[in-house]
């Protein structure tokens, strides 16, 4: 049975989306044939801030959610981007396909990706500057469909899994 010791520290740069890179995110996500329940996506839908994910690394390429598509076996759009670049690259990635053994999580990063899957990783604990600059948003983005509020200082944004159709 794998770990729920964490084997490392997620990545955690983060950086806000440009919005041309979101409409174009939204043109690839409403050319992908209708997910199960028919619904169009909008730029409410679309994560304007993004978050490496990856098990922490030295490389300057990173990778964040921008946005869950709907239905069981869809992906997810994740974008790239370098150390000190705005992010320009959109991608529609399988779903990593790794759950625990008991299937009580499913790693919420893409197939193939480097380094531990996301129960295996801790999340950092952010600067109380960054807390400052990012809470507000941290928050909105990090709301449960339950409307509950957490604390953006220890709550680290970690995508959900297209195995959970509520999403």
């Amino acid at each position: 049975m794998p770990s729920r010791h964490p084997r490392g520290f997620a990545c955690g740069r983060r950086i806000f989306m440009p919005p041309d890179l979101v409409t174009a995110v939204l043109g690839m996500a409403n050319s992908v044939p209708p997910a199960w329940d028919g619904l169009v996506y909008s730029p409410d839908d679309v994560g304007t801030l993004l978050v490496c994910t990856l098990q922490g690394h030295r490389g300057p390429v990173h990778h964040g959610v921008v946005l869950n598509l709907r239905g069981p076996g869809t992906g997810t759009v994740w974008a790239a981007w370098r150390d000190g670049v705005e992010p320009c690259l959109a991608l529609l990635l399988p779903d990593c396909p790794v759950a625990t053994e008991d299937g009580g999580e499913a790693c919420s990063e893409f197939a193939g990706h480097p380094g531990a899957h996301s129960w295996e990783l801790a999340d950092p604990v952010l600067p109380p500057a960054l807390v400052a600059l990012f809470g507000p948003l941290l928050a909105e983005q990090d709301r449960p469909p339950d409307g509950r509020v957490l604390d953006a200082a220890t709550r680290f944004h970690r995508p959900t899994t297209n195995r959970n159709p509520a999403r």
